[in-house]
């Protein structure tokens, strides 16, 4: 995997276990905090070497190259008696006041902050504090701290005005990028299944079995209670075993279609599939999805013309659709050039970061 475009010209200060990011030879005119579940410095080293997708730094390097300066801090203590995985901005609190001052935003890609917005409500933070959600299973604490919600998909956008009547709320598509993910030739060999939550194994080794195409299934912990066929190849030790480069190149390069057989989800609780869904779209791969959680209401692959919807716990109905796209390459491929050109159009980290700009503006 190449390593991303977006990070030419951008320089990493490191300042007591902060990495901040800012353009070369420009002055920044705005300073964003950002946080996450994990240490973000080492993702921004990953994606800097080409060993990561740019995506999964949120938007920090587009927002970086429009002129932002960028805080990340390195990965916290797990196993320190004061971690508490939903309220990690405890200890970032001090240099958020200090360096971000009143105009600088504090912007979370996920539900960990508790500290930070118990303040603002009580008027002893002065920053805008925005965070992300994905789908309607997600709570935020003092909900009065929060200056602004961004929603990926439309349950999460339902679950934000809910939570949040008094905070601008925005729906922006995320994306890859779409310099790590190339339009790959169309050599159709397996199926392939990875990724991380909610995954239905049962279902998906149970539709596998119906036919004679191998399958690829990628994952860090793959059930031993499951029974797989002889024509499942398990990959264990998810991306610790497979690093993105043979993801990309070797697993979804012979590819049929990308598998995202999902647990029922009918409260549109969870938004999961979603970074396999992009990535495989990105690289013209049709998929095979799951209709079930926030991700069908976001993206329907059938009307988009990149895929096909199976329902949940539906083993034939996966198996009719594997075969669909095994015995038909020519729809196939054809699907698979839909996902790019939606990506190129829509689902990219370049429009996701300049509608992260657009939303900031409006603080």
């Amino acid at each position: 995997m190449a390593a991303a475009r977006n990070c030419d010209g951008i320089v990493a200060d490191r300042v007591e276990g902060w990495t901040i990011l800012k353009l070369t030879h420009s002055k920044p005119w705005r300073r964003v905090l950002y946080l996450n579940s994990y240490g973000m410095g080492t993702v921004w080293q990953a994606v800097r070497d080409g060993q990561y997708p740019g995506a999964h730094l949120w938007g920090c390097t587009e927002l970086v190259r429009m002129g932002y300066e960028v805080a990340m801090p390195d990965e916290p203590d797990r196993d320190s008696r004061f971690f508490n995985y939903r309220r990690q901005d405890l200890g970032h609190l001090g240099f958020a006041k200090s360096w971000l001052g009143r105009d600088g935003i504090l912007y979370s890609a996920h539900t960990i902050l508790f500290w930070s917005p118990l303040l603002a409500q009580l008027g002893l933070l002065h920053c805008p504090i925005v965070t992300l959600l994905y789908a309607r299973g997600e709570n935020l604490r003092f909900t009065r701290g929060y200056r602004g919600i961004l929603a990926l998909t439309p349950a999460a956008e339902k679950r934000a005005r809910e939570l949040a009547p008094g905070a601008r709320i925005a729906h922006i598509s995320w994306g890859v990028d779409l310099a790590s993910y190339p339009a790959l030739p169309y050599r159709p060999q397996w199926f392939l299944n990875c990724g991380k939550t909610r995954r239905d194994f049962a279902t998906l080794a149970a539709g596998a079995a119906r036919l004679s195409t191998p399958l690829h299934v990628i994952h860090d912990e793959i059930p031993s209670t499951v029974r797989w066929p002889g024509n499942a190849r398990l990959i264990t030790g998810g991306w610790q075993t497979v690093s993105y480069r043979d993801l990309v190149h070797e697993h979804y390069a012979g590819a049929v279609a990308a598998t995202i057989i999902l647990q029922e989800d009918g409260g549109e609780l969870y938004g999961a599939g979603f970074t396999q869904l992009l990535e495989a779209m990105a690289l013209a791969r049709p998929v095979i999805v799951t209709r079930t959680g926030a991700l069908a209401g976001e993206i329907d692959v059938e009307k988009e013309g990149c895929g096909l919807h199976v329902p949940p716990n539906d083993e034939r109905a996966l198996a009719e659709a594997m075969r669909t796209l095994a015995d038909n390459p020519a729809r196939a491929r054809e699907m698979g050039l839909a996902g790019r050109r939606l990506c190129e159009r829509r689902y990219n980290i370049e429009m996701f970061g300049q509608a992260l700009h657009g939303f900031f503006e409006t603080l």
